[in-house]
């Protein structure tokens, strides 16, 4: 008999029922992830989240990745630079 548990997701306290036993009817087989998502989420909690909480830690990332991504362009751009607006005469 496949083996479900209860838990109390770390980050927002909601129970569910984890289903290790039949992983293809787990709540976060519902999900899909990339492997620096996935790792996103094992650096901020160490055990199993809700489905709603995994949809949200991986959004979290994709906001993070993104804002980190423009940063790193527009950091590069001349124009942003303080010493760029201090026009010589």
């Amino acid at each position: 008999m496949p083996k479900h548990e209860k838990k109390q997701c770390p980050r927002c306290a909601t129970e569910f029922e984890c289903k290790t036993g039949s992983i293809l009817l787990c709540q976060c087989s519902k999900i899909d992830m990339s492997t620096e998502q996935l790792e996103y989420s094992n650096t901020q909690y160490d055990d199993c989240l809700c489905l709603s909480c995994l949809k949200e830690l991986r959004t979290e990332y994709n906001n993070l990745s993104h804002f980190q991504n423009i940063n790193h362009i527009v950091s590069g751009w001349g124009f942003l630079n303080k010493s760029s607006f201090n026009k010589k005469k």
